[in-house]
């Protein structure tokens, strides 16, 4: 859009809809899966529902992920620049992906063919809507008439006080990521254990604490919540489910509870994440003090 002064980039796993896309203009970077021996790049479920994917994993397949592509990025730069607009790529953490590694080659070698343009990559260390909210600030800075240059230092300052909070249903699929080892995995999969994590500073997942059972890892969450939440009534909070979303609600309701009067908005999980954390995975995000 011609009134702004930089072109705004950012990755489809920070699962914001097509529609915030297409009335902001910022560029969406298409990761993808591997489901059934085929690619499928993120359209907003137009060629493979959420749904689907996540049936494919209850029924035992096993689907990959693949990182945003070096063409997307390279297209989405480049276009920038012929503009004459630099462009902000808010990305989804380095420590999660080798997405934003790839940007920062791509930044460099798209800057040298265009003198006096800029490519800055954001690492968000963020994943999901803990990504999304900083996306969402960055084109709040950017509808308010900054630059690039100083809507990325804004995100600084903001950076580690965007919180994540996570639990799973199945530890399994943490086990095949390397989150976990399969003894603990197995162990606690018996004994009905349900892990609760946070994205660190340096945007890796990190278990904090282990519930017994879902009803309880689900309470831990709103406590979380509760207790690290900046201005609760000045913010929306977001819930992101791994094809759960009668769990969603009901976590909702029990944020709400503790919170009054607070905004609470309920999305579905990109199964391009939730293929390493496992259906049933909820997740909840928020503006604090800082992230743990």
């Amino acid at each position: 859009m011609s009134e702004y002064k930089f072109v705004l980039a950012c990755d489809s796993t920070c699962d914001l809809p097509r529609e915030w896309y297409e009335s902001t203009g910022a560029i969406c970077i298409p990761h993808g899966i591997v489901m059934d021996g085929r690619e499928y790049w993120d359209d907003f479920g137009a060629s493979v529902s959420a749904q689907t994917v996540y049936a494919n994993i209850r029924g035992g397949g096993m689907p990959s992920t693949l990182q945003g592509s070096l063409e997307a990025l390279t297209e989405a730069f480049e276009e920038s620049f012929k503009k004459g607009l630099d462009v902000l790529y808010v990305g989804f953490s380095s420590q999660l992906s080798g997405t934003f590694a790839t940007s920062r080659m791509v930044a460099g070698e798209i800057e040298g063919k265009y003198p006096g343009r800029r490519a800055i990559c954001f690492d968000t260390r963020g994943a999901t809507m803990g990504h999304g909210i900083q996306v969402l600030l960055a084109q709040s800075l950017r509808e308010q008439g900054l630059s690039a240059a100083e809507t990325a230092e804004e995100l600084e300052k903001r950076c580690l006080k965007a919180c994540h909070f996570f639990t799973v249903d199945d530890l399994n699929h943490l086990y095949r990521g390397g989150r976990l080892s399969k003894t603990t995995a197995v162990v606690g999969s018996l004994i009905g254990i349900k892990p609760v994590m946070y994205v660190s500073d340096e945007g890796k997942l990190v278990p904090i604490g282990k519930k017994r059972g879902r009803r309880q890892s689900m309470e831990e969450l709103a406590r979380l919540t509760a207790e690290h939440i900046k201005d609760p009534l000045e913010q929306t909070i977001y819930i992101t489910h791994g094809d759960c979303l009668g769990e969603a609600e009901e976590l909702k309701a029990m944020v709400c509870e503790k919170l009054p009067g607070a905004r609470v908005e309920v999305s579905m999980l990109s199964p391009i994440i939730g293929i390493h954390s496992g259906p049933g995975t909820l997740a909840i995000f928020f503006w604090g003090e800082k992230r743990l």
